[in-house]
């Protein structure tokens, strides 16, 4: 695990426009995006999710994503929309997937945020022992500072039957 998670580490604060942490009792997920430099509206993510627990493995998905910011109302909201690959030891699928995310509202001394995101891939997008892929998450949490955010949230990574359900808490940088 740790000849696996610091060059991750590594690797994430070094190209990664936004990263994070996200811990569980049984499980470690790393995410980070890079912003496509050309174009802000196109980000490249990847994500790594260790698993303690014997029966599963490890899983990871790689994708890219287009944003729209402001596109809901005017109220500091983002629409998403991705393509990725996920991967189990025995299960692969492309999902399709949509994001919805606001930063910023209310009036709290710490700005809050939430997001909630969801990905499906179809029997015809998912490969080796899946038959479908559904990936859904939800996060709520605040800022504290320009450059970092704590959150909670839940995630559910289902092929064919649940894979991975989890309430989290997590950190995230944002560079």
């Amino acid at each position: 695990m740790k000849k696996i998670l610091l060059p991750a580490l590594l690797a994430i604060s070094l190209f990664a426009s936004d990263a994070t942490l996200e811990l569980t009792n049984n499980t470690l997920m790393i995410n980070g995006s890079v912003s496509i430099p050309q174009n802000q509206n196109f980000a490249l993510r990847g994500g790594y999710l260790y698993n303690d627990n014997t029966n599963k493995d490890d899983f990871y998905y790689v994708g890219v994503e287009a944003v729209g910011y402001n596109a809901i109302d005017n109220y500091n909201s983002k629409l998403s929309v991705s393509i990725e690959m996920d991967h189990t030891k025995n299960n692969t699928a492309v999902p399709i997937g949509i994001r919805v995310s606001n930063s910023h509202f209310g009036d709290f001394q710490y700005p809050l945020f939430a997001s909630a995101s969801i990905a499906y891939a179809p029997a015809i997008l998912s490969f080796d022992d899946a038959d479908r892929f559904t990936k859904t998450n939800i996060q709520i949490g605040l800022q504290p500072i320009d450059n970092a955010k704590v959150f909670v949230g839940y995630r559910n990574i289902s092929f064919d039957s649940n894979y991975q359900s989890a309430f989290y808490f997590g950190v995230g940088f944002i560079f």
